[in-house]
């Protein structure tokens, strides 16, 4: 009786072999990076053919009707860089204002380097205390 207690204990006597565990880990690895690798190189493909595919019109374009819902931005990263631009312009160059009354605009760091020779002014009086 003692002999047929050990011979079925309940429970598994051996270890899981370690080989297919580091072989499905390796496949895992490999899966992974296999795709990162595809879906890198299917962004590389798309972006290099994506200017093909806008110098071509749509052939329902002249069809189109606009609707009158709120329209989305078409390219917000073209948009971002053309407002990055423009901003970069009026904050980098000289320019008339209104050129009756002698306002310009001036480059923001020569601004800056004239408030910090002259530094800002102050007010006196009530409006300072408050």
């Amino acid at each position: 009786m003692d002999k047929q207690a050990n011979s079925n204990p309940g429970h598994e006597t051996t270890d899981v072999p370690a080989r297919p565990l580091a072989s499905i880990g390796i496949a895992i690895v490999v899966l992974v990076g296999g795709s990162f690798l595809t879906v890198a190189l299917l962004f590389k493909v798309l972006d290099y053919y994506q200017p093909l595919f806008d110098s071509i019109p749509h052939p329902l374009a002249d069809s189109r009707q606009m609707s009158s819902a709120p329209r989305i931005q078409t390219d917000p990263p073209q948009q971002k860089a053309e407002l990055h631009k423009i901003e970069n312009h009026l904050l980098t160059t000289y320019d008339w204002v209104d050129q009756d009354n002698g306002l310009v605009r001036i480059p923001i760091n020569r601004a800056i380097q004239i408030l910090a020779e002259r530094k800002l002014p102050v007010k006196t009086g009530n409006a300072a205390t408050n």
